[in-house]
């Protein structure tokens, strides 16, 4: 099968770099690894949304009072971007009194562990679009399942005399 311009690396891995940080888990599900584009999608999403759910989406996403914490927050790709957004609409009011136990700091952690969580992942689907087969979402040999003989059975046979162990 000619490789076309979507399957040959030089394209494949840019995009499915883009995909990863836009949305986390997509760079995966585009390469063929769905499975595991699921699990980091759940992940990360539950991580970032947890954070802001604990700490408040207008204290959590800060870019001027947390800005290396929120530079992990847009690992996330459309999760930072959507909380910046929303927290956009709250003005900033310096004299709240913030909550009584850690919970801003906490959320704030919690978010941009989510970012540097997708910064793996971005890194990962990079190395593995690279290593792929021109297909996109081919199954490789490495990832196939072993052929079985359908007459062989899965299980040892309880009857079969023991191994000596010589």
């Amino acid at each position: 099968m000619p490789a076309t311009a979507i399957t040959q690396p030089a394209v494949r891995v840019p995009i499915s770099g883009l995909l990863a940080w836009l949305l986390p888990g997509l760079g995966h599900i585009y390469i063929g690894d769905v499975r595991r584009g699921l699990i980091i999608m759940i992940t990360i999403a539950v991580t970032f949304w947890g954070g802001v759910a604990i700490g408040g989406v207008a204290d959590t996403i800060d870019r001027k009072e947390r800005t290396a914490w929120f530079m992990a927050q847009v690992c996330t790709g459309a999760h930072g971007l959507v909380g910046l957004a929303w927290s956009s609409r709250f003005p900033h009011d310096p004299g709240r009194v913030p909550a009584p136990w850690l919970s801003v700091e906490t959320g704030v952690i919690y978010s941009g562990v989510a970012g540097l969580l997708n910064l793996l992942a971005i890194l990962d689907v990079l190395a593995r679009a690279e290593q792929r087969p021109d297909s996109v979402g081919a199954v490789s040999d490495r990832d196939r399942a072993p052929d079985r003989d359908p007459g062989r059975r899965a299980v040892p046979d309880d009857r079969a005399p023991p191994r000596s162990l010589k």
